[in-house]
């Protein structure tokens, strides 16, 4: 039990920093509460990742799905990083919490802390404090939902696989790059969707933790129901016309390479959620 409500204790005390800087950065008179991503990234244990992922979907699972029952976060969801992998690979897994507004950010366990003991069963209890011994937990971080497009809005299970990808920001660069990502590419993604390939899109933005230093600034996240989907995308070429006449695809790769680099790319595969 005193293991359980160190984890748990640990992962309020993240996130309520984060809300606290976080709400110095936004102004909370939005007609509209922000959407909040936390992602915690993930290391199995040598020859424990089976053993891992059925502790998260069996037990924990269990009570995620209970915070959703109790309004205190939208979602959960458990991805398996398929590319890039390996044992020299910083993480394995990657768990994503969907949070509405700050005060969501401030308390996402609610009383849950001390109401685990009557949720499990004694033996998911155990199982529950010994996820540590599966995983060491690598990073966490909180992004905010800047644009989102999907070709089906009211699909209810999560997309298959992700490729996500993560963008670091050239100098004062900051508003040309986000117009390219919503202005100019947006569009094309939706014009694939038409197609059949991709299920959404989605650009996210990195707000804890912050400064200089970070690696990257935002990620955008291409959503395929099927990996061959995944493979056979479309043409951006074709699309761009279809969207942009007139647009050259030069002009797109210049405004692309002249606002961001692109750091890394990864492939995620959907393993299950509270959905």
């Amino acid at each position: 039990m005193a293991t359980l409500r160190k984890t748990m204790k640990t992962m309020n005390k993240f996130i309520l920093s984060a809300a606290l800087l976080m709400s110095s950065l936004w102004l909370k008179a939005q007609t509209t509460e922000p959407v909040f991503f936390v992602v915690e990234t993930m290391k199995a244990t040598p020859n424990k990742s089976a053993d891992y992922v059925k502790n998260e979907l069996e037990v924990w699972k269990k009570l995620h799905q209970e915070r959703v029952k109790r309004g205190l976060i939208l979602s959960w969801n458990l991805y398996q990083v398929n590319y890039p992998s390996g044992t020299n690979n910083a993480y394995d897994y990657v768990t994503v919490t969907a949070i509405r507004g700050f005060n969501g950010l401030e308390n996402p366990y609610g009383t849950l802390i001390a109401d685990a003991v009557n949720i499990l069963s004694k033996e998911e209890y155990v199982r529950a404090s010994a996820v540590g011994t599966l995983r060491n937990l690598t990073t966490k971080s909180v992004f905010s939902m800047e644009d989102y497009v999907a070709a089906d809005p009211n699909a209810r299970t999560p997309a298959k696989y992700l490729i996500v990808n993560y963008m670091k920001v050239k100098d004062n660069k900051w508003e040309e790059y986000k117009n390219f990502e919503t202005k100019l590419i947006k569009p094309i993604h939706v014009e694939l969707m038409k197609s059949g390939g991709r299920s959404a899109w989605g650009l996210y933005g990195l707000q804890m933790p912050s400064g200089d230093g970070q690696p990257y600034d935002y990620t955008t996240v291409d959503f395929f129901n099927k990996w061959s989907d995944m493979i056979a995308s479309g043409s951006y070429r074709k699309a761009l016309e279809k969207v942009h006449p007139g647009t050259s695809y030069e002009y797109m790769m210049n405004q692309m390479n002249g606002t961001r680099s692109l750091v890394n790319s990864e492939v995620w595969e959907w393993l299950g959620g509270t959905q």
